[in-house]
């Protein structure tokens, strides 16, 4: 009852009609341009399906950010000092600005959930190394032209946004109030070797109630 979007035959056709790379040289994650393209995919299969009511357009913009970071595959490597052998890599992100300019954040009361792993914060999280407001929910945003709401954990993708979703009902914040559809992103590696463990998403029953 699940609708599925693999991306992988996408990000290889791109690459054979002359995109260039799509994914980044010395790290595990895509470039912007290839997460960029399948926001749009997906955010277009969105729409054709009328899976979401009409709604005024949110205004978003975008602003171009050039960012250098060296991959997390060349940093595990831990070479000795000044013997890197991998320089540096610079990318041009695409930073969302909500329409008073402000950086786009995540909208509690939107109707669209999305649940993600590293590959929806690599553009986002600071931490990363790869810049912010520019990752995957930006783009899915700015392609929707709605605002959503977020939920993004680094690793664990089978589960890790599914339990802090169960996190946040169980202390009475209910992010699926509202909700009309959820995205759920991770790696395809998950389908094989992750921990679909079940997790029960219950509110806490009021004081004085009858469960």
């Amino acid at each position: 009852g699940l609708q599925v979007f693999d991306p992988s035959a996408f990000i290889a056709q791109r690459k054979r009609d002359g995109e260039g790379p799509q994914f980044l040289k010395t790290d595990t994650h895509w470039r912007p341009e290839a997460m960029e393209a399948v926001a749009s995919t997906v955010a277009r299969h969105i729409k054709e399906e009328e899976l979401l009511p009409q709604r005024p357009p949110a205004g978003y913009t975008q602003r171009q950010v050039s960012v250098t970071h060296l991959g997390d595959i060349a940093e595990m490597v831990k070479f000795p000092p000044g013997r890197q052998l991998f320089p540096p890599e610079t990318v041009t992100t695409q930073q969302v600005r909500d329409p008073d300019g402000a950086p786009w954040q995540p909208d509690p009361t939107a109707d669209v959930l999305l649940l993600g792993d590293s590959f929806s914060n690599i553009y986002s999280l600071s931490g990363m190394g790869w810049g912010t407001g520019a990752g995957f929910a930006e783009q899915l945003s700015l392609a929707l032209d709605r605002p959503l709401d977020k939920i993004a954990i680094n690793a664990g993708g089978a589960y890790s946004a599914r339990q802090e979703l169960a996190r946040n009902l169980a202390r009475g914040t209910d992010r699926l109030a509202g909700k009309r559809l959820v995205v759920y992103e991770f790696a395809m590696r998950e389908l094989a070797e992750g921990d679909w463990k079940l997790i029960k998403l219950t509110l806490p029953t009021p004081a004085g109630s009858v469960d």
